[in-house]
């Protein structure tokens, strides 16, 4: 078995790309390769099973080996697999479109289908850039993000995100020059010190004023933000934020675009983390938990007032399209998806073990690499510094963050080590399985802080 499973990493090395991997690096440490998983946890080809701790890549919210889910698409395929999606309609896809419109804040009722996260921003991105043309403001063609977030690697979608992780500056030069950037409401990276949360995210919502102001608002299409940026290391702003940033949106007739890819689903604690500030953007992207991986869907969401836009004569038509957005087996699998959400609670209990999560995470706050914790639902992070006061950030020292992250593996817990130890499992854990992930955790960080005399 083990011989089967080296030549197969041969195979790969030999003709799979992996996505945003070194490939230096892969030749030389090799690839880890997944064959089975069920509920919370999944098993490499070594037949070592461990804690999904980022659930894939934040998406499993309802677990792995639900056959229910397997089942329904299974059936949809078999009776319909396809249809022409820029002519036809499917009752699933219907279904499915009506029942995201009964979950979204406010009148977000129209549902534009994609096949993932990527799409489902750039489709989000000419929507906001077409409204305003139908409104005869075709000169509103720019768009302010912010600092360190990620809203995916197409064109539109990388010309409006910073994340280090996506390598931005080489491709700047066919990137559209239509892009501000506007600060990140991240309070431990602040750098006065004597701001209150409160404070800051209120100083960080006034910038993208000033930014509007100093751009013009007759140029500014949309403002996309993700409600918390999981890319920024978990950066949540305080109270104040949202509904502050949906004030200054309205009074300039800019568009506001909540990214809703990773916080979606139930990962924060409520169906979609905008809720917790009880703001309505006028669009909504989503992908990742809306079939918890089980097929490749994306969607975006808008509101009545933004769909109105686009009715009365084929001059005001949205003229974009995804082959495979709104897929009949797509839905199917969205469909069953939220029926065992629904069912088995699983929103609630994001927010129960979450707040456990935190609690037992913000009990090694003593040791003298962790500089901060923080989360919402099952979406938590601990930074790691190399030093507390000056907060200098312990990913620049390469040998203990391959250290820890070998030992987190080894020990039971897949999870994302960097900047930040990240811990986003599927929605279904349990209170014996998060203890346990903190714990592998806690042990394995004690275990690298006294190898490597750190601290």
């Amino acid at each position: 078995m083990g011989k089967q499973h080296s030549k197969l990493e041969e195979k790969a090395l030999s003709h799979l790309w992996m996505p945003t991997q070194d490939w230096t690096e892969l030749a030389e440490d090799g690839i880890t390769v997944m064959t089975e998983a069920d509920g919370v946890h999944i098993k490499d080809s070594n037949g070592r099973w461990g804690y999904d701790g980022v659930a894939g890549l934040m998406l499993v919210n309802v677990g792995h080996g639900r056959q229910e889910i397997v089942d329904a698409i299974s059936k949809q395929l078999s009776t319909l697999h396809y249809a022409n999606t820029f002519k036809y309609a499917s009752e699933p896809t219907i279904q499915f479109a009506a029942k995201i419109a009964s979950l979204t804040p406010g009148d977000l009722n129209r549902v534009y289908f994609t096949s993932g996260g990527s799409e489902a921003v750039e489709t989000a991105l000419k929507i906001a850039y077409r409204y305003h043309y139908n409104r005869d403001e075709p000169n509103r063609n720019k768009f302010i993000g912010r600092e360190g977030s990620y809203h995916g690697t197409t064109r539109g979608a990388l010309s409006v995100s910073t994340s280090s992780y996506l390598d931005r500056p080489s491709y700047n030069e066919i990137l559209p020059d239509n892009f501000v950037m506007a600060p990140q409401p991240s309070f431990y990276r602040r750098q006065d010190s004597s701001l209150t949360s409160s404070e800051f995210s209120i100083q960080c919502a006034n910038a993208i004023e000033e930014l509007i102001l100093q751009e013009g608002p007759e140029t500014i299409a949309g403002v996309i933000a993700e409600p918390i940026s999981f890319s920024a290391g978990i950066a949540i702003p305080d109270v104040d934020y949202w509904p502050l940033l949906r004030k200054i949106c309205n009074k300039y007739g800019v568009l506001l675009i909540a990214d809703e890819v990773i916080t979606g689903w139930g990962r924060t604690g409520k169906w979609f983390a905008m809720e917790h500030w009880g703001v309505t953007p006028d669009i909504m992207t989503m992908a990742k938990g809306i079939t918890s991986g089980y097929f490749p869907v994306g969607a975006c969401v808008v509101t009545d007032t933004v769909f109105e836009n686009f009715q009365g004569g084929s001059e005001k038509t949205y003229r974009h399209g995804i082959t495979y957005g709104g897929h009949p087996g797509g839905a199917a699998a969205g469909l069953a998806n939220v029926a065992i959400m629904e069912r088995e609670s699983l929103v609630e209990n994001s927010a129960k073990m979450g707040k456990l999560m935190l609690e037992q995470l913000n009990s090694l706050n003593e040791h003298p690499t962790v500089g901060d914790i923080r989360g919402l639902g099952l979406m938590c992070a601990v930074e790691l510094v190399s030093n507390k006061e000056t907060k200098q950030s312990l990913y620049e020292n390469t040998e203990a963050i391959n250290l820890l992250n070998q030992k987190i593996s080894e020990n039971g817990l897949y999870t994302r080590v960097g900047r930040q130890v990240f811990f986003a499992p599927p929605l279904n854990v349990t209170e014996s399985d998060v203890t346990q992930m903190v714990k592998i955790f806690a042990e394995a960080l004690t275990d690298t802080e006294q190898d490597l005399k750190l601290g």
